[in-house]
């Protein structure tokens, strides 16, 4: 590894249950920065054998090398609770895709979570407007970066639906326009 590596490893975030994306794009680039992806890049290269030569033992050991480099790297940015239900697997990239795998399910539940809280929110009170609505942006927001995006045009009708009866006349003014509001101009009409 060169003189920057501490550096480099620092910048990879902790894996968490929304940055996976950005977690995976960290660390190829950190790895490639390394020179270690070629443990993700090539497949193990074939046993050696006696009549291995030079040239085969040379990529050989560079391979494990890098291999064992590239899991170490992987398992230190994720926390031990997260590491527990990851199966440790022989090769860097059967590692990357077991934490992918965890990673898929996890954001199933998340997504379906997300969508009965924007689907389900009704403003109580106890926050303002200005928040509540901020909180509706900010779930559709964590949808887009599951690949699940709401259309400006349902984001408002829900938020419109989720206010109560002390706002009609914003949803009836709303509903007669022939240009529908944004979510960022409803926020200070409401607010």
């Amino acid at each position: 590894m060169n003189e920057f590596s501490p550096i480099l490893l620092a910048s990879i975030p902790v894996l968490s249950g929304n940055n996976y994306k950005r977690w995976v794009e960290d660390l190829e680039i950190n790895l490639g920065l390394l020179e270690l992806d070629v443990a993700l890049r090539e497949s193990k290269p074939v046993d050696l054998t006696y009549a291995s030569t030079n040239a085969e033992k040379t990529k050989m050991e560079k391979w494990v090398t890098a291999n064992w480099k590239c899991i170490l790297v992987m398992k230190k940015p994720i926390p031990e609770l997260l590491r527990e239900s990851v199966e440790m697997k022989s090769t860097a990239t059967k590692f990357l895709n077991e934490i992918k795998a965890v990673f898929e399910v996890h954001q199933k539940a998340e997504k379906g979570d997300l969508m009965n809280q924007i689907t389900s929110a009704v403003f109580d009170g106890n926050d303002s407007v200005r928040e509540h609505l901020l909180k509706m942006a900010s779930t559709a927001n964590k949808l887009k970066d599951l690949g699940m995006p709401i259309e400006e045009e349902l984001l408002m009708h829900l938020a419109l639906k989720s206010l109560p009866n002390a706002y009609a006349n914003i949803k009836s003014t709303n509903a007669a326009q022939k240009d529908k509001w944004t979510m960022k101009e409803l926020i200070p009409i409401c607010a």
